[in-house]
């Protein structure tokens, strides 16, 4: 029977590798069971990783082409049965080794590109720091300059007061003949002189210093601020020479102050300056506080311990509590404006002022030939505004007893003789050439 046990033998062997062959075409077909997931590697620092593809990849090669373990049982025979079932498959077989062949070329271009892209970046990152470091010392270095500057320029504002001072006193004494006060007056002058030219030329640094800060950092080109301490020191030059003395100021304010008496709360004075109106007030018993966008203003305002912010008036006025004022005042503010920011202003005041307040916007007087020889001295004003104007601009917001207050007469000397101004003939051109400088609007919310 030995035939017989050979025979079968051969035919569990056959089965067998059919039964492997079979198996093997499946698991070309048929994804494989899944197995657990290795641990991710760590991301690049820009976030990108091909690794979970590579893995794929070289996981499903190995059933593109099945090939047999050398140690398998009956291998040639499994062999010969293989190759004729790859004679089938032979045109599924290429393809997938073409396609498995581009994935492959792909991967690595891909992962070349990242690795370029992440070079890239850590360049691109050293940059920035390195930028922002040059910036950062940039900036302080110029701002050690600026504080350097500005410290000069006080000092130099010191001294130029003191030689102003001395130079008034000396001419009076020249007035009196004395001969060794020339001398003395002279060597003033020359260092009068030399400090308004030391004064130019720090507004000048200033700029440099400034222009060469914005070269540095590649930012914007920067300039200094409109009420930077410098331009504040040449406005407030022009205030004392064109508008008058913190005396004369005082003097002409002096009849306002019974307007605000019984104000429903504190008077807020806009654009206050150097505080005269506020000193007033306060000597009235009346509380006011105010705020100026000029520094040097706000300075000897504070000295007179007067309280006083230095704030943009209009972010100020925002900032008051709805119907909390009692009055709000702008003593030649509104020539300062354009048109829509006059509205704004009027609009704004309407806003805080609590039922009964009061309101008083002077300017200068448009109507005035005389008035308006002085009015484009100042560099700063944008336009004049005529008084029916201001006024019918308070009777449209709401306030009531509106009223036109003209004031600040031409000195006698400036004007029509006596003999003239009785002339009716010349009533009219006396009141187009020396009419009142100055006018005041009033009203009540």
């Amino acid at each position: 029977m030995p035939e017989l046990k050979d025979s079968e033998s051969r035919v569990s062997d056959s089965a067998s590798l059919a039964r492997e062959l079979v198996d093997k075409i499946a698991a070309i077909a048929t994804p494989p069971p899944a197995t657990p997931k290795p641990q991710a590697p760590e991301p690049t620092p820009s976030g990108a990783t091909l690794e979970g593809a590579r893995m794929l990849l070289e996981s499903r090669s190995r059933f593109v082409s099945p090939v047999l373990p050398a140690e398998t049982r009956m291998r040639a025979a499994k062999s010969l049965l293989l190759r004729t079932f790859q004679i089938v498959t032979r045109d599924q077989t290429a393809f997938n080794m073409a396609l498995l062949e581009s994935l492959r070329t792909a991967y690595r271009e891909l992962d070349d590109a990242l690795q370029g892209i992440h070079a890239e970046t850590q360049v691109l990152r050293q940059r920035e720091q390195d930028l922002a470091s040059r910036l950062s010392e940039t900036l302080a270095r110029h701002q050690l300059r600026l504080d350097a500057l500005a410290k000069d320029h006080h000092g130099s504002q010191l001294r130029l007061d003191a030689l102003e001072r001395g130079t008034q006193t000396e001419k009076l004494a020249r007035t009196e003949g004395t001969a060794d006060i020339s001398t003395v007056l002279q060597r003033l002058d020359d260092e009068l002189r030399r400090l308004k030219m030391e004064w130019t030329v720090l507004r000048r640094d200033l700029r440099e210093g400034l222009a060469s800060a914005s070269a540095e950092s590649g930012a914007a080109a920067m300039v200094p601020p409109a009420n930077d301490a410098l331009r504040a020191g040449l406005y407030a030059d022009f205030e004392h020479r064109f508008r008058g003395s913190e005396e004369e100021i005082r003097r002409r304010q002096t009849a306002d102050v019974a307007f605000f008496r019984g104000a429903p709360g504190r008077v807020a004075d806009l654009g206050c300056g150097r505080g005269e109106f506020l000193q007033l007030l306060a000597a009235a018993g009346i509380p006011a506080f105010g705020c100026d966008a000029n520094p040097m203003m706000v300075e000897r305002a504070r000295e007179k311990e007067l309280a006083v912010d230095r704030a943009d008036l209009f972010t100020w006025l925002s900032g008051q509590v709805d119907a909390s004022l009692g009055g709000v005042t702008a003593y030649q503010v509104v020539e300062h404006l354009p048109p829509a920011k006059v509205f704004d202003l009027v609009e704004l005041a309407s806003a805080k002022l609590a039922p009964g307040g009061r309101i008083l916007l002077e300017t200068i007087n448009p109507e005035s030939v005389y008035a308006m020889r002085w009015f484009w001295m100042d560099l700063s004003h944008v336009r004049p505004l005529p008084a029916p104007s201001l006024a019918q601009l308070l009777s449209a917001s709401g306030f009531r007893d509106v009223s036109v207050d003209f004031r600040s007469p031409v000195p006698s000397s400036e004007g029509f003789g006596a003999e003239e101004a009785g002339d009716p003939r010349l009533a009219m051109i006396a009141r187009l050439l020396f009419a009142p400088q100055d006018y005041a609007v009033t009203g009540v919310k």
